[in-house]
């Protein structure tokens, strides 16, 4: 026989069994239960209710102190002279929202001569504001002065009022600074009405029905009253009456100066009891007896049939779950169905045992390098770092990322580019210790969790291990590649308590490195993080900065030695951002070369140069300015930027040759084979091509040589020790003669003194630019220094 059907005939003919059997319970013992289920009930319910009556209290006093304790309340009743009832103090602060969104009712403010600065009293039910509390404030002055006594910080109060027959809940605080400083220099006070309203508020609030009614205060509670314990210091008269329908419970409510004043009152319908005696007659005794019996004999047989076997596998089944391990089987016995479940459940253990292995492993390592994934990471940081709550070390999250690794995936391919991937994998393990952990992030980014920090030297050595071995050369299936890597370092607890911060300064630091020039590592700190904050904030402002009309150009002139004649202006960008202000162009260039935006501002610096040139030219026909634009190394090397150039000249209809173009002289040699083709075009289309800041940089004669330039623009650096420095002199006249032999122009930038100018003059210098002759000017500023250029006279050299 089956199972199923030895259970379903033991479970008919015991149901039979306990259909037949009537009454076990006496019915004045349960009676008397659900009498005292119904009195606890009631106390619960009462309780609630006083509880959250004095919830109110708290509530008030949490806005009271919010207002007692604040500096512009403190300054306000410190004033000499009560203020008008306009003052911006109370006409800020103390509005109708207030007394609505507080359900206030009376708000008061008193020196500590008892003087009243304001008072007001709002009826938030009906929102509308109610007479001046003149019954109020003679209350408390008379039946209540002691709510006033403010002798201290500490003396705050809140209780029951009784005014004008009408109960109120107030608390008063003294007033004092913002840092809960004295001296006191008055008392605010709170109230709010015990009216209709709050009743209801307080009904809703507890679900139960409430009525309050006032009290004489000589009024004493009945012989038969107990309490109600609502906290360790209120302790509440308590007592109830009943009838056969209702019981009703009372608890007495006291005021300030400890006398009855408020009686909470709460009716609750018989149901319980009613229901209860409609059941037990009829009922429960039949129930019971028929229970106990049926459970009696249910046990028996499903214990011997089902339940000792059923248990045995619910117990294994509960060994696998807390060990929450898929290799324990559970023991099979007998040839039924149970034995049945019993097979079937061991072989998919064995199966979830396989899959949990497979699927552990997926979950917690990367498929390419075998390295441990992001989510292990964070769940091996989040397990140190609950140890270290127990035993307190440092430890330092390394951050590594590699620099031009998509370059490499572009050019040489994927295959080749997880080939590399697998490779740097194997160098970071062997730059590990014993205990450190490692594990990619994803795509190019690794990340190294190293124990036992005593000093910054030591994160220093393992961080230059780490480049180093980045460094050394790859052999990807024949495919031969260099690469570096920007590491950031963030330390336990120094930088961070939890994951999440730690990885994200360890990710701020390693981007300021690579922001930085690449190919090096640094420890996070918090300038780093202003750093970038300022720079995103830059980004964005800068992004807006053309359509906001926020850039301008100013030009600063050139003046040739020989003629004493401005002959060119070099065009400098300024930009004026509306929340910023002024920002520098040493600031925000770089970033807008980083983020790409320089292209879009190159050319609206060449489009306004091109408009401002013809605007002088309409203003002077003969003007023989050369306008120098400076060419950012990103946008020279953009592709078709010849084009785009011509383009732009082409639709200003300004003719090339009354420019100059300004390229660096580091990035033109540090680039030189990608420049040189460019340079040639630009100048075949007629520009004037110049190398600035010759000097700072390499300074190497072979590129000069071959460089389609016209002007060489001395270093601000070499002139600025002119004066009083002889190698200084050696190095600038002997640039002078070779740029001259090599029939270039020689413009000195910076000069700012009358005796480098001198100096200038005796090597034979062509130009020179800086503050000596004028600062970078708006462009209307231009003509009239062309037509002063008698300011410009500088005495020969005798």
């Amino acid at each position: 026989m089956s199972l199923r059907r030895k259970i379903i005939i033991y479970v008919g003919m015991t149901t039979l069994c306990m259909l037949s059997l009537l009454y076990f319970i006496s019915e004045r013992a349960l009676l008397h239960n659900y009498e005292r289920m119904e009195l606890e009930n009631l106390r619960e319910n009462m309780k609630k209710n006083l509880l959250s009556y004095f919830d109110e209290y708290t509530n008030l006093g949490a806005i009271a102190i919010n207002y007692a304790g604040w500096d512009d309340t403190y300054n306000f009743i410190d004033r000499p002279t009560i203020p008008a009832s306009n003052d911006p103090y109370l006409t800020v602060n103390f509005t109708d929202s207030l007394f609505m969104s507080s359900r206030l009712n009376i708000t008061l403010l008193m020196n500590n001569r008892k003087q009243v600065y304001f008072g007001k009293a709002y009826d938030y039910g009906n929102n509308r504001p109610l007479d001046y509390p003149t019954t109020f404030i003679h209350t408390l002055q008379t039946e209540y002065a002691s709510f006033f006594d403010q002798s201290d910080a500490s003396s705050r109060k809140m209780g029951l009022l009784i005014v004008d027959k009408q109960p109120l809940i107030a608390t008063s605080y003294p007033i004092l600074t913002s840092n809960n400083e004295g001296p006191v220099h008055g008392t605010l006070v709170f109230a709010r009405f015990l009216d209709s309203n709050y009743v209801q508020y307080i009904s809703e609030k507890t679900d139960m029905p409430l009525s309050i009614s006032i009290v004489d205060p000589f009024f004493i509670p009945p012989v038969q009253a107990t309490t109600v314990t609502v906290s360790r210091k209120r302790v509440m008269p308590f007592w109830t009456e009943s009838d056969k329908s209702t019981i009703t419970g009372f608890s007495l409510l006291t005021d300030v100066n400890n006398k009855p004043a408020v009686l909470l009152k709460f009716v609750k319908p018989r149901e319980l009891y009613k229901e209860a005696q409609r059941s037990i007659f009829f009922y429960m005794f039949y129930f019971g007896l028929s229970g106990l019996v049926f459970f009696f004999i249910i046990s028996c047989v499903l214990q011997r049939t089902i339940f000792a076997r059923l248990n045995r596998t619910i117990n294994g089944m509960n060994v696998i779950k807390t060990k929450q391990d898929f290799s324990i089987r559970i023991q099979e016995s007998g040839k039924d169905e149970i034995t049945q479940l019993e097979k079937s459940f061991n072989h998919m253990m064995t199966s979830l045992e396989k899959s949990q292995n497979e699927i552990q492993y997926q979950a917690d390592h990367d498929n390419l390098t075998g390295l441990t994934n992001r989510k292990a990471f964070f769940e091996y940081l989040e397990k140190i770092i609950k140890q270290n709550h127990q035993l307190p070390f440092r430890f330092a999250v390394i951050f590594i990322d590699l620099d031009r690794f998509k370059l490499i995936n572009d050019t040489m391919g994927h295959h080749t580019g997880d080939l590399l991937l697998i490779e740097v994998a194997g160098r970071l393990r062997v730059c590990m210790k014993e205990g450190e952990f490692l594990c990619r992030l994803g795509g190019d980014e690794f990340c190294i969790v190293s124990h036992n920090v005593h000093d910054f030297k030591q994160i220093e050595h393992l961080a230059k291990v780490i480049r180093e071995a980045i460094n050394v050369p790859y052999d990807l299936d024949g495919y031969r590649a260099t690469i570096s890597a920007s590491i950031g370092i963030s330390l336990y607890p120094d930088h961070g308590k939890d994951s999440e911060s730690l990885l994200h300064h360890s990710d701020v630091a390693m981007l300021d490195v690579k922001e930085s020039g690449k190919n090096n590592y640094r420890v996070y700190s918090e300038s780093i993080e202003a750093i970038r904050t300022r720079r995103m904030l830059l980004e964005q402002y800068l992004k807006c900065a053309i359509d906001n009309d926020e850039l301008t150009l100013h030009y600063q002139p050139k003046l040739d030695l020989a003629r004493n004649q401005i002959v060119g202006v070099e065009a400098l960008l300024r930009w004026t951002n509306r929340q910023l202000g002024h920002v520098s162009p040493y600031e925000f260039i770089p970033i807008a070369e980083y983020s790409g935006i320089i292209n879009e501002i190159g050319e609206w610096i060449m489009r306004s140069a091109c408009r401002q040139f013809i605007a002088w030219r309409k203003k002077s026909l003969n003007m023989p300015l050369i306008v120098a634009i400076n060419i950012s190394g990103v946008q020279l090397l953009q592709p078709n930027f010849v084009d785009r150039i011509r383009g732009v000249f082409a639709e200003e209809e300004v003719d090339p040759c009354h420019f100059e173009l300004e390229v660096t002289e580091s990035f033109a040699i540090e680039n030189f084979e990608e420049v040189i083709n460019i340079l040639l075009e630009l100048r075949n289309l007629g520009f004037m091509i110049s190398i600035d800041d010759f000097g700072a940089g390499y300074s190497s004669m072979k590129y000069v040589c071959q460089l389609p330039i016209q002007c060489m623009k001395i270093d601000k650096t070499l002139i600025d020790q002119l004066a009083d420095n002889i190698r200084s002199q050696v190095v600038v006249s002997s640039l002078i003669e070779m740029a001259h032999r090599l029939q270039l122009t020689v413009v000195a930038e910076g000069v700012e003194l009358p005796e480098q100018l001198r100096i200038l003059q005796t090597y034979r210098c062509d130009q020179i630019q800086g503050f000596l002759i004028s600062k970078p000017v708006p462009a209307d500023r231009i003509i009239e220094m062309l037509n002063s250029s008698d300011l410009f006279l500088v005495p020969e050299t005798k």
